[in-house]
């Protein structure tokens, strides 16, 4: 299997009750796939199967044997009364290849390290949490990602609560990573600009019209698709 991911046949939804189905999609190493559609058209449900948090209604999900996610969410809220450092919100991301009830070896601490590095937050290190912008969160649950050195990267709206120039050097900083490090990245988005710019593979679900298709970025934007999804009336040419 030289899929990350691949799903065979699949149903999604809740409860045996389908609501996207005869879905077939393939993940491969260093893939860049961009996940659209309108509002809850049912990408958080398909982003939960690709991440095993849930199981198809029917049909089959492959997963590499040696798969590791990396898993960056929308926001992640500490309460301000728990004051856990950058440092340590990283760190969590290293007890992936950690025995339990083992402590974080030298090596382990050389890469969180080398994460915040890469994410550009080392002058962070120390600083609660909570306190820092949106942008300095986003960088730290990206870094807290990567240092379980995952093969497959999974950004769920990753420049939701940043601005314009923010939304920027994130998404920069994603490519880097993923340029640097070869990883597969899976992204949900409801920016059509930023998913164009960035990613090789797209993916449109709509679960009003049991509608999924996905493909390369030139096989999947097309004027008929995206007045389809988001009714629009764009002139391509």
């Amino acid at each position: 299997m030289t899929e990350l991911i691949k799903l065979e046949n699949v149903a999604i939804g809740y409860e045996q009750d389908p609501f996207v189905d005869f879905i077939n999609l393939s993940i491969e190493k260093n893939q860049f796939w961009g996940v659209l559609g309108p509002n809850g058209s049912g990408k958080t449900t398909l982003l939960k199967t690709i991440l095993n948090l849930i199981s198809p209604v029917s049909g089959t999900v492959f997963f590499h044997n040696e798969l590791v996610f990396g898993y960056v969410p929308q926001n992640e809220k500490f309460d301000p009364i728990f004051p856990i450092s950058v440092c340590e919100m990283v760190s969590m991301g290293r007890y992936s290849r950690v025995k339990p009830g083992r402590r974080l070896s030298n090596i382990d601490n050389e890469i969180v390290m080398r994460s915040m590095d890469s994410a550009g937050i080392s002058h962070l290190k120390d600083r609660t949490f909570s306190s820092l912008s949106g942008g300095e969160k986003q960088r730290t649950l990206l870094a807290r990602a990567i240092a379980g050195e995952p093969n497959i990267l999974v950004l769920d709206e990753p420049t939701a609560s940043v601005d314009i120039k923010g939304e920027a050097q994130i998404m920069e900083l994603v490519r880097n990573i993923q340029t640097e490090s070869k990883l597969a990245v899976l992204m949900v988005s409801h920016f059509l600009k930023t998913v164009s710019e960035f990613s090789d593979h797209l993916i449109l679900i709509d679960k009003d019209s049991n509608t999924f298709l996905s493909g390369t970025k030139i096989e999947v934007l097309q004027k008929e698709s995206l007045d389809k999804f988001f009714g629009l009336n764009l002139n391509l040419d």
